[in-house]
């Protein structure tokens, strides 16, 4: 079959896709390979017909090298289309099916693509609402593609209203986030749920819920504390155990504040990226194509001035003060990982042995003994306490305070007969 003259279709669709038929095509004007995608004829009716128009409008608009170009869109013999760029390679379902848990490097260099996409997304008010491992396409470079905008809405903009069908649910059950489940407004973070529950099945080969039916898995997200991928996968850096955990928070406001700050915990890791044999052309090429990609955007999401001392010292202790708010409201999680970038922010400026260095790190060990973790603030403040004796020597009022610190979680933490790779 041929639409307008110009698309010709292969002999049998690729995929049959929610709402539609995916099909192989070739673009004969410009001599390309491309995607065309209808609506089933089997379910066709005005709100579906809608809907992919509303899709193909909102992935045009998301100008970035991790989304599907929009090359076309119209109708043939009343059926709607809209003509996509092809994208080779393998989704990360299919990847994680037949690699099994993928290196934790390769994660962390996955998951910062898509926090580019979603930063993007961030700056039009677009929420993806679907980020799932079927919904996401690795190319054989190492580039990420993120699929499928059926679902997505655009904050205050009546042109983009929510359309579903009857019964559908706006997601996919052990993705979809909390606020989705119970018919809550989504935003931003609703994206950095689906792209935890993401990276927790690409390092552990499972999804974070997997009940026996729909109701008891939608049950766990609501009621069960979230999963750490480290407890299924000793080994896991602890800064990405801990942000994988912190994305899958029932609570909106315990999951990072964007896209920008998830970037930032994954790209440090997203290094010697070993090959994948059978998926990956070269892991040199893969490299390059990281960083092409997702190299340039966070820079272009704040600004990247600040010269004055005055204003970035105010805003670093308007920072501590909301940690102690976190801290204070309970949500431990929150508070450490504001601190954890205070550290970061004090160092760049004064250096390792900066009397506020040691106190935010202090603050983030009490964090994570709050949390239960009592094997890891042990370490924490073991390592505190090295380096407070090496920078003030073994007699300062500060290393006395640490020791007595370190002896008192010790004391509280060894009736209990847990070892540490129980708290990671």
């Amino acid at each position: 079959m041929s639409l307008k003259d110009r698309y010709t279709l292969g002999r049998f669709p690729l995929a049959h896709k929610g709402m539609g038929e995916v099909w192989p095509a070739r673009d004969t004007q410009l001599d390309r390979a491309v995607i065309v995608k209808f609506v089933s004829t089997a379910r066709l009716n005005a709100d579906l017909m809608r809907r992919l128009r509303r899709e193909a409008l909102l992935t045009a608009r998301l100008d970035h090298p991790g989304v599907p170009a929009v090359y076309d869109f119209d109708q043939h013999a009343g059926l709607p289309y809209v003509v996509l760029q092809k994208v080779r390679g393998i989704t990360l379902a299919d990847l994680v099916a037949e690699q099994g848990p993928l290196p934790f490097q390769w994660v962390a260099a996955i998951g910062a693509q898509i926090s580019s996409v979603l930063l993007a997304a961030g700056q039009i008010g677009l929420v993806h609402r679907d980020i799932k491992p079927s919904n996401v396409m690795l190319d054989p470079s190492g580039a990420v593609k993120v699929l499928d905008f059926g679902l997505a809405v655009v904050r205050n903009d009546d042109r983009y209203s929510r359309i579903t069908e009857t019964g559908q649910a706006l997601g996919t059950v052990g993705y979809m986030a909390p606020e989705q489940i119970l018919g809550e407004p989504s935003d931003h973070r609703t994206d950095l749920y689906g792209l935890g529950a993401t990276l927790f099945d690409l390092l552990t080969g499972r999804p974070p819920f997997d009940g026996v039916t729909t109701t008891t898995t939608l049950r766990h997200q609501l009621d069960d504390p979230p999963p750490r991928p480290a407890q299924l996968r000793p080994g896991i850096p602890d800064d990405l155990d801990d942000l994988v955990h912190a994305l899958l928070s029932v609570d909106p406001r315990g999951r990072p504040a964007t896209a920008a700050d998830v970037y930032r915990v994954l790209a440090p890791l997203s290094h010697d990226l070993p090959p994948i044999p059978g998926v990956l052309t070269d892991a040199a090429e893969a490299v390059r194509a990281y960083a092409a990609i997702v190299g340039r955007v966070p820079q272009q999401t704040r600004p990247t001035a600040r010269t004055p001392a005055e204003p970035n010292a105010l805003d670093m202790d308007l920072a501590a003060r909301r940690a102690e708010q976190l801290h204070a409201a309970g949500q431990y999680r929150a508070a450490a990982r504001q601190w954890r970038h205070l550290v970061d922010q004090r160092v760049r400026r004064h250096g390792d042995d900066d009397p506020l260095v040691f106190d935010f790190r202090l603050r983030i060990a009490g964090a994570h003994s709050a949390l239960g973790e009592h094997s890891r603030a042990l370490r924490q403040l073991q390592q505190l306490l090295e380096d407070r004796v090496r920078a003030d020597g073994p007699e300062h009022p500060a290393v006395l305070h640490l020791r007595q610190e370190v002896a008192n979680l010790s004391a509280r933490h060894r009736p209990s007969g847990r070892t540490p790779s129980a708290d990671r």
